[in-house]
């Protein structure tokens, strides 16, 4: 439980860090995965749990919006980080997927697919958000988003 709770803190402390100390892409990056989370409680509080084996579809519609978001950024930030955070969502969609094809994979497999990734984005986050302060700090204010 100890370790649940200090990846939550430390989860937070990211997002608090990036929206804090970030320029609009990593500002924007913590704003997608807060609304996941407050999308993920509504549905949850509308639709109840289903079944951790059964197809959520809620979870599938949050988490492709999610995609599609971070996908966004990926390809218009001037950053390379953001296809990390990207990167961590396709592993989330491909859980559903596979969930969708074998429901065989759901104890181990699916739980690793859909919850370990937000420490990929959250890694990647952090990262990010260091290596902006640290190229600000080295070569002044740049482009956040890429000209073409």
């Amino acid at each position: 439980m100890l370790v649940i709770w200090a990846a939550r803190i430390a989860f937070v402390g990211i997002l608090a860090f990036a929206l804090r100390k970030g320029e609009e892409p990593e500002r924007m990056v913590a704003a997608i995965l807060i609304a996941t989370i407050l999308l993920d409680l509504a549905n949850h509080a509308l639709f109840g749990s289903p079944a951790f084996f059964a197809i959520d579809p809620g979870h599938l519609v949050i988490d492709s919006w999610a995609l599609a978001a971070l996908l966004w950024v990926a390809l218009r930030a001037n950053r390379a980080w953001p296809l990390w955070a990207c990167s961590g969502q396709v592993i989330v969609i491909l859980a559903h997927l596979a969930k969708m094809i074998d429901l065989s994979l759901v104890r181990y497999g699916y739980f690793a697919m859909s919850q370990l990734p937000i420490a990929i984005q959250s890694a990647a986050l952090l990262l990010g958000t260091t290596a902006h302060l640290q190229r600000t700090d080295r070569i002044g204010r740049y482009h956040a988003w890429r000209l073409t």
